[in-house]
């Protein structure tokens, strides 16, 4: 009897064997991290909100107008200017007249400039309006 026959010899796995996986764990890695993460657009700029003790959940579908501590003005993506801001509130308002606007002011921004915005909130025919606030923790 030949053993020679019987018996294969044992090959050293490939390298794309020993890599596969891997590679399998990174890709489902990145899938999880696709699916589970928040999508959404950056903020213009940094903003700090004032604290507050009232808790009232935020509604995603209002439309975001920021006011950083130096005044400037942002509507979504960009800075803007009252001209600006109130054709594109106009524009919105018409296709929704229901709106809800969230105003989104730094704590250190001048109480003027955020009744300036709410002036222009006005004329342009916004009638519902809200204040991002950030709550105040027990820790403090």
């Amino acid at each position: 009897m030949k053993l020679s026959k019987l018996s294969q010899p044992t090959q050293q796995p490939s390298i794309d064997d020993r890599i596969m996986p891997l590679i399998n764990v990174v890709f489902l890695l990145l899938i999880f991290f696709l699916v589970a993460g928040i999508i959404r657009e950056p903020d213009p700029f940094e903003v700090t909100p004032p604290q507050s003790t009232a808790e009232a959940p935020a509604v995603s579908e209002a439309l975001q107008i920021y006011v950083a501590a130096d005044g400037t003005v942002a509507l979504g993506d960009g800075e803007t200017d009252t001209e600006a801001l109130q054709a594109r509130l106009a524009a919105h308002i018409a296709d929704t007249p229901e709106a809800l606007v969230r105003i989104v002011a730094d704590r250190g921004a001048d109480t003027v400039d955020i009744i300036a915005v709410m002036d222009v909130l006005r004329s342009a025919g916004v009638t519902r309006v809200k204040l991002a606030t950030q709550a105040v923790s027990d820790t403090q």
